[in-house]
């Protein structure tokens, strides 16, 4: 945000990456019709097939497709 700032530059960037942005720089939100990204994760060769990671990735498969049914 450092040009965005100094008069020199746009930006889009995911939103938590806005917060605290200084005064000067005004921020909007895309909408519904903005660009969705991809996730992914990385483990351990030992941990990738403990419970723990398994809930995980459980989890995180469930909050996608809720948002994905939201869309």
């Amino acid at each position: 945000m450092s040009m965005v700032g100094h008069g020199v530059g746009a930006a889009i960037l995911p939103r938590l990456s806005a917060v605290g942005a200084p005064p000067k720089v005004a921020t909007a939100e895309l909408g519904d019709g903005g660009p969705l990204r991809r996730v992914g994760y990385v483990t351990t060769r030992e941990l990738a097939g403990s419970a723990l990671i398994g809930d995980l990735l459980d989890e995180l498969r469930t909050l996608s497709s809720a948002g994905r049914a939201g869309a």
